[in-house]
């Protein structure tokens, strides 16, 4: 792996812990204003929303990746130090859009883009793409097992002192951005060298890749904790160990994802595990139990992640190299914004039916997988 390639997953290991850790703690820091199902879920609306306005107005700022990255991470700070000199949620409310923290517990940001264009200049290979965006993802899951880790170790951790930890990572974030290379981009030259062919796989993987994250939105971590918390009332130090176990189940499997995509394919790699894990997930609430909900939740771990370096790989490889950096940017749009109503209308499933939530999710999931493997089963890389 390129030294880039190694700085650049250190970076966004970083945000997957700053991520992970506001992801699980933000339903329980809403509820200590007394926030219902239905206030919390419509503030990780706004945090959706404001991470996809992020990523849309980025994609399209003609300037250097290197000032792009370090302007974003900028305002990740201010955003933290808003959330530390301010102890309201209102505010609270204020430095989750200013700093466009995600309260998912994934990384669908404007940083993304970025990072993928420039690990796949510099990663030329095949074998060694494969490799470099298994550990890109790897090092994300490891780093939020960690930060579950520590919700889980240290009980006695306050929310303050939690914003503390992750402005730190933030600026060292912004340390890493400084001393990377990136590539030379010229964002009017991309345009002008899409065909009117590959146009249509990026609108039709767009669209797929839309569905997958509409289902997704409905289970992110923070909406997980809150149903966790809704149906079986554990306290934060739980949420944190479960999100420790599934962390880890999901940073192993990203390692052998990389060894399955050279055995069967990216496309199979990413259909067939991401179904499996779409059928544990519809199973969590069929028991009502909280051993036999955790169990279904890390059964579906072990390959709900298997599809994201295939998919990156996939992406990477399939779309033509001048074109990359704009269409992540407009996969990484569109996902992050098919899961702004995921909140919404999973605040609502939890406040009235709570067993819908997860039925409904992996319903959806399940349909882009089927999708997916009709329209590029083709793909054999």
């Amino acid at each position: 792996m390129r030294i880039q390639s190694t700085l650049l997953t250190f970076t966004h290991s970083t945000r997957s812990f700053i991520f992970m850790t506001m992801a699980i703690t933000s339903p329980y820091y809403l509820s200590s204003f007394h926030y219902s199902a239905i206030e919390i879920g419509f503030v990780l609306f706004l945090s959706l929303l404001s991470s996809s306005i992020f990523v849309f107005l980025y994609s399209r700022i003609n300037s250097t990746l290197k000032i792009r990255s370090v302007i974003l991470s900028a305002l990740l700070i201010v955003g933290f130090l808003i959330l530390i000199i301010l102890n309201n949620p209102i505010f609270y409310v204020m430095g989750i859009i200013i700093g466009a923290i995600s309260l998912s517990g994934r990384d669908l940001s404007a940083y993304q883009p970025i990072e993928q264009y420039t690990i796949s200049h510099y990663e030329t290979e095949q074998r060694s793409k494969n490799m470099a965006f298994s550990i890109y993802n790897f090092g994300s899951y490891g780093a939020a097992s960690i930060g579950s880790l520590l919700l889980y170790t240290y009980t006695s951790l306050s929310f303050h002192e939690l914003f503390i930890i992750d402005l730190l990572l933030a600026v060292v974030q912004m340390v890493i951005y400084l001393s990377v290379t990136f590539p030379y981009y010229e964002k009017k030259k991309v345009n002008g060298e899409i065909s009117k062919d590959m146009k249509g796989h990026i609108r039709n993987l767009t669209l797929l890749f839309s569905m997958d994250s509409l289902g997704g939105g409905l289970v992110t971590t923070s909406m997980l904790t809150l149903w966790f918390k809704v149906v079986y009332n554990i306290d934060l130090s739980t949420a944190g160990f479960i999100f420790l176990i599934v962390n880890i189940l999901t940073a192993v499997s990203i390692l052998i994802s990389s060894r399955i995509q050279n055995s069967i394919g990216l496309i199979k790699t990413m259909v067939f595990t991401h179904i499996i894990s779409n059928g544990f997930l519809i199973l969590m609430p069929v028991l009502h139990s909280l051993i036999w909900s955790e169990g279904f939740l890390y059964l579906r771990q072990t390959t709900s992640q298997m599809d994201v370096p295939a998919r990156d790989s996939f992406i990477n490889t399939f779309i033509p190299k001048e074109s990359r950096i704009g269409a992540n940017s407009v996969f990484t749009s569109a996902r992050s914004a098919s899961q702004i109503p995921g909140p919404v209308m999973g605040g609502l499933a939890i406040e009235f039916l709570p067993t819908s939530l997860l039925f409904v999710a992996g319903g959806i999931k399940g349909l882009y997988d089927i999708l997916l493997y009709w329209k590029y089963s083709w793909f054999k890389e």
